[in-house]
């Protein structure tokens, strides 16, 4: 038995953001945008997501504070975080990763890539559900 799939995207490019969300919407996933670092804080403060898709240059707070903000919160720190940024430093990555990102994708990005990567957390969720209510 499966639950449904939760996703916030936190992405500033609208085009971005809209190309992301009509493809996960058609693998059935629940999806919710938002264009900014302040919209990101005040919606994850309200709701619980299972997959955050999450830009790291964002107008208001940046995309490396909300990571550190969500993996610290004890109701937020089983969510899955997959970067998709322009950021493609290694630095960049390593620390995102630090800050408890799951998977960190540079632009320009794969559609294809991305769809697997949310697909095979939600595999992982659905395996850790089934393993808690056995």
């Amino acid at each position: 038995m499966t639950t449904e799939k939760r996703v916030i995207i936190v992405e500033d490019d609208k085009d971005i953001n809209d190309l992301i969300a009509y493809n996960l919407r058609k693998e059935g996933f629940v999806v919710e945008q938002v264009f900014d670092g302040s919209d990101a804080r005040k919606r994850l403060a309200e709701e619980v997501f299972n997959i955050v898709i999450l830009d790291i240059m964002l107008p208001g707070i940046d995309g490396f504070d909300i990571c550190r903000e969500i993996k610290e919160n004890p109701k937020q720190a089983r969510t899955f975080i997959v970067v998709v940024s322009a950021k493609c430093r290694q630095q960049d990555k390593l620390y995102a990763h630090l800050l408890g990102a799951d998977c960190y994708l540079t632009k320009p990005f794969s559609l294809l890539i991305l769809l697997s990567a949310v697909k095979e957390i939600s595999a992982n969720l659905d395996k850790e559900f089934l393993v808690k209510n056995a």
